[in-house]
């Protein structure tokens, strides 16, 4: 599975995660119904904008891997930088205190797979300047691919965690 596959996955689990919570909030005693309302309406406008956040990032991914395949540096950079930008925003943008963990754990987990698609490009572009033996290369490559499955465990894991927060 590739990294536009897997972060469409990801999307798909935050969406999921919003509608569930959305759903689970919407069943709210009548009693505590005004605040329960707008805590309620607070953490789906939140998860709204963590899924477009989401959505956006997978779009700069989807780039990132046709600039690959057309070996184009340039463009890989260009969406690691766009990719940073829409991680910033997602560090900018007010969680609810019953989403603020979920929160953290999207956006260590996105600045690890940020940080695994930099490691990549700085190795592309050590290859083509020719500033990397065979086994340093094996390696580097190595230590990529174990950036992006970390990163990618701990988006499942903060997915994980809006199910949980939906289902309580």
């Amino acid at each position: 599975m590739n990294i536009s596959q897997k972060i469409k996955r990801i999307a798909a689990g935050v969406s999921a995660g919003a509608l569930v919570l959305a759903l689970a909030t919407g069943c709210a005693s009548t009693a505590a119904q005004t605040a329960d309302d707008s805590a309620a309406a607070q953490n789906r406008q939140y998860m709204a904008t963590l899924n477009q956040q989401v959505s956006d990032i997978n779009t700069a991914t989807d780039s990132f891997q046709k600039a690959v395949a057309d070996s184009d540096v340039v463009t890989m950079q260009a969406q690691v930088t766009a990719i940073d930008k829409t991680i910033d925003d997602i560090k900018n943008t007010d969680a609810t205190d019953r989403l603020q963990a979920v929160k953290d754990d999207y956006v260590d987990a996105l600045c690890t797979l940020d940080d695994a698609m930099k490691a990549y490009v700085q190795l592309y572009t050590d290859v083509q300047n020719g500033q990397v033996s065979d086994a340093d290369y094996q390696q580097r490559l190595s230590d990529v691919q174990s950036a992006y499955n970390s990163g990618v465990e701990k988006m499942k894991a903060a997915d994980d965690a809006v199910v949980k927060i939906s289902n309580e």
